[in-house]
């Protein structure tokens, strides 16, 4: 934000520079020459011109605040020595030098107003030039300059906390929407029991990349996972040890994959399924493999299984091809997932043997 602030403000310092040397040249040219001026405006705009290239060379992001900081007292001190100079260089009051301190006050209260004591720093100088300004030019009317100085200071710190408020409360809605965006997207993505991702969100990233693949024939497989004789063990154990059981095999499952592209998802029930980006279906088989074994640490207690006293999991493998849809990927999954089944379970199965 400092950064940005003191960006704007070096523009409108090029801005002010040249409304100096129009209204010297134009209107003042009978007071002094505009050659004289020129001493007093070299420091303001070399460092301007320092800055323009400092941040050509070097992002804006990267300026650190110290070097700010410093870049502002500089600035700061580059517009009080040129107020400064064009005072000396007139023997008679120049109202305009005054009006250009207030304009370089409203400057700043723009530049740096998203921090009060920056912003203070900024301006206090131009204030009390001002001031100054006025009471030695005009010492018979003490009050005027005064009380506009108290005014204008008492405005600006007033007006920059009211907005200041504004602001802050305007983040912290912005803020707050964008965490409950974020939520809704997430219900609408994850499983509510398991917390992987739900049907919707496996559907709408394996459209995606089958898309992929098919620009860019990569390998993409899936894995259609079905937990064995799950109905008996609702019916025996119950449903809530039944929930608990599909927590602990989303569990299983997620632990075998572990690159950020690699879903998996519930697919409805007690079924789960996996997308493997950029995986052929050796690779596919060995998170298989993985699964199995995990699972099988896991010893998950299954009282009413035919193949076994631990939960089992039957696996279909479908590696797409060029020209194959989403849906005929899914029903290949699926006819291998039927084919373990009717194997006798407790198996994966691919497109040309099973284990």
């Amino acid at each position: 934000m400092l950064q940005t602030g003191i960006f704007w403000a070096m523009y409108m310092t090029l801005f002010l520079v040249l409304v100096v040397i129009l209204n010297t040249y134009y209107f003042a040219h009978d007071i002094y020459d505009l050659k004289d001026i020129l001493p007093e405006l070299a420091p303001v705009t070399l460092l301007v011109l320092i800055g323009f290239g400092a941040i050509k060379l070097r992002h804006i992001d990267s300026v650190t605040p110290k070097q700010s900081q410093l870049f502002l007292m500089l600035l700061i001190l580059a517009w009080c020595y040129l107020l400064y100079g064009l005072i000396q260089l007139s023997s008679a009051p120049l109202p305009g030098i005054e009006s250009l301190a207030d304009i370089l006050v409203m400057v700043f209260v723009f530049a740096l107003f998203p921090n009060r004591k920056v912003m203070l720093i900024g301006i206090l100088p131009f204030l009390l030039f001002s001031c100054f300004y006025r009471l030695h030019e005009f010492p018979e009317s003490p009050v005027y300059p005064l009380t506009k100085f108290a005014c204008v200071l008492a405005i600006i710190v007033s007006g920059q906390k009211i907005i200041s408020g504004w602001f802050i409360k305007a983040v912290i809605r912005d803020f707050e929407k964008q965490k409950l965006v974020k939520q809704f997207k997430r219900l609408a993505l994850i499983d509510g029991l398991t917390n992987i991702s739900n049907r919707r969100h496996f559907d709408e990233t394996l459209s995606q990349e089958v898309r992929v693949s098919d620009r860019n024939h990569h390998a993409l497989t899936i894995i259609l996972i079905d937990i064995d004789f799950f109905k008996r063990l609702n019916d025996t154990l119950g449903h809530q040890t039944g929930d608990e059981y599909l927590i602990k095999v989303a569990e299983v499952i997620s632990s075998a994959v572990n690159r950020p592209r690699d879903l998996v998802a519930r697919y409805g029930g007690e079924e789960f399924v996996i997308a493997l980006p950029n995986t052929n279906l050796d690779g596919a088989i060995r998170v298989s493999e993985k699964v199995k074994e995990l699972l099988q640490q896991a010893e998950l207690l299954h009282p009413c299984s035919d193949v076994s006293d631990q939960v089992t999991l039957s696996q279909g493998l479908a590696q797409w091809e060029q020209g194959m849809s989403q849906d005929q990927l899914i029903k290949a999954a699926d006819r291998m997932l039927y084919r373990a089944k009717s194997a006798g379970r407790d198996r994966y199965c691919f497109d040309g043997d099973d284990y």
